[in-house]
């Protein structure tokens, strides 16, 4: 069978890799002319600096499969890097806390919050956790029944520094998402998918960080034989009928095969496939992603004072830059980035690069004012308009109905939208887009 594959993340890298160790042949497109979505890396100033997602979580045990296969899970490949993940979140612009890892429990017995609203937390965890541990890690909407609110609605009844200074925050760090843009059905699934998996281990390769994975990935299908790697190739649209599938092309080219996987993120789907009936069209079109840019600077000082990981509550005003993070390079200099939140993503999307490295630096220096006068000898920013889906109230309840609906005969979909925005999950949805589509096709 020849199957396309539209898209170069992640999800679509899997897919095409399943394909190849099922034995059909596979064109993968993709628009960039890198494959690896947002799931890339660049040496920058002798540092590899990921462009998207930072690194991977241990209890994902399909990467760790996916770094065998490659060859590249050795002591010398892979680092843990789970004790860089602790977190402080600056509170009302005077003190950084430290939140230690993430985990429901753990912030709710935490000093910062109330007694009152402590003991309303933790009398409402037990009902979570057993929702939470009956839950399927593999399928998102296993959790459809706490659909119908989101998830700070819910936790602001019980505790309103729980979501002030520990949820929104940390929403805001690894999703770049506003206090309306998870619901609690989401946040009870991804947290399962943690305790079911086991462990809290967090990796990446010491060479390349996260993005090592893609790019070892797509130069091995380049160097297979039964893969055509087309890259800087964007597709138009998607035609699917009796007898296969074709794919319009920029450049006027149509390309034709027997089967297709859509690998691009859900937003853009719908777009590509004008035959697409109502009911499907009707979910992809509400799909929404939040935006995540991320800012890397070059600083002519030492780290001397400054912590790791600083975290910015939107309650305390900081609604466009959501944490920042500092790395002492040894000789006298500090490797530090920021990453902004969709909020602010939105209300600058016009702005050039160089207005949002101005913008990105001033929230810098607003939160931590010791480092004013400090001098920026680089900086560039890896946009982000795009970068994680959205799942608010009624989302998972919607996917659900999608899934309902069945399969196409001839076209599977894999990406972050049909289950987590982690590059784990990703990855995974693409091996059982390549699965079932060859199941059905033979």
């Amino acid at each position: 069978m020849r199957v396309i594959v539209v898209g170069g993340g992640i999800a679509g890298l899997g897919a095409a890799w399943r394909l190849r160790e099922l034995g059909h042949e596979v064109v993968l497109l993709e628009q960039d002319r890198e494959a690896g979505g947002r799931c890339r890396s660049v040496q920058w100033h002798g540092h590899w600096a990921v462009t998207g997602a930072v690194a991977f979580l241990g209890a994902e045990s399909n990467l760790l499969e996916q770094a065998r296969k490659l060859g590249i899970d050795g002591p010398d490949d892979v680092l843990d890097v789970s004790a860089a993940q602790r977190w402080n979140v600056l509170v009302r612009r005077r003190e950084a806390i430290d939140f230690g890892s993430f985990d429901l429990a753990g912030a709710a017995r935490h000093p910062i919050i109330p007694l009152t609203e402590k003991a309303r937390l933790l009398a409402a965890l037990p009902k979570l956790a057993r929702l939470m541990l009956a839950a399927d890690p593999r399928e998102i909407t296993s959790t459809a029944a706490l659909d119908e609110e989101n998830a700070c609605e819910y936790f602001r009844r019980l505790s309103p520094t729980f979501v002030d200074y520990f949820l929104e925050p940390c929403m805001g760090m690894f999703c770049g998402y506003g206090e309306d843009d998870f619901s609690l059905a989401w946040l009870a699934w991804s947290s399962s998918g943690r305790l079911a998996w086991g462990g809290n281990q967090v990796w990446t390769f010491r060479e390349r960080g996260a993005g090592r994975l893609t790019w070892e990935m797509a130069r091995r299908l380049d160097a297979d034989p039964g893969v055509e790697l087309r890259l800087a190739t964007r597709a138009l649209a998607i035609h699917e009928d009796g007898q296969g599938v074709r794919v319009d092309a920029d450049g006027g080219e149509t390309i034709a095969a027997d089967a297709a996987v859509v690998a691009v993120p859900g937003n853009r789907v719908a777009a590509l496939m004008p035959a697409l009936d109502p009911a499907r069209r009707a979910f992809l079109e509400r799909i929404d992603y939040s935006g995540h840019h991320i800012v890397y600077y070059l600083l002519d000082r030492p780290k001397g004072e400054l912590l790791d990981t600083y975290v910015l509550p939107a309650a305390d005003g900081f609604r466009r830059t959501g944490n920042m993070r500092f790395v002492d390079l040894g000789n006298g200099r500090t490797f530090a980035h920021s990453q902004w939140k969709d909020h602010g993503c939105r209300q600058h999307a016009q702005a050039s690069d160089a207005e949002l490295l101005g913008l990105a630096w001033s929230d810098v220096v607003e939160a931590l004012p010791q480092l004013q006068g400090t001098r920026v000898l680089d900086s560039f920013i890896a946009r982000q308009p795009h970068a994680i889906c959205k799942r608010p109230k009624g989302y998972v309840r919607a996917l659900r109905d999608f899934h309902a609906l069945g399969p196409l005969a001839r076209v599977s979909f894999c990406g972050d939208w049909l289950s987590n925005s982690t590059v784990g999950q990703a990855h995974w949805t693409g091996l059982q887009a390549a699965q079932s589509l060859a199941a059905r096709i033979g």
